[in-house]
């Protein structure tokens, strides 16, 4: 996450910094910089609802909150 947030805007001019895992939960560090930094934290339930096409403003609220299954599905 670190490296992520030191070069998505600075180096590659991101407008939209968007961190995707295959894992279930993030770090509670890595979610804390995620948020301090205004990068999205998707983990992979929240991807599948992305895939499956919720669209990701639906999701960008629940930025790594690591609800995981327990979520209702979106549309």
């Amino acid at each position: 996450m670190q490296k992520f947030v030191g070069t998505a805007r600075l180096e590659h001019g991101a407008d939209v910094a968007l961190f995707v895992t295959t894992c279930r939960t993030f770090t509670k560090a890595a979610l804390g910089l995620a948020l301090r930094q205004d990068i999205v934290a998707l983990h992979r339930d929240l991807l599948g609802f992305w895939v499956k096409g919720a669209h990701l403003e639906t999701l960008i609220p629940l930025n790594g909150s690591g609800g995981g299954s327990k979520r209702r599905p979106f549309a």
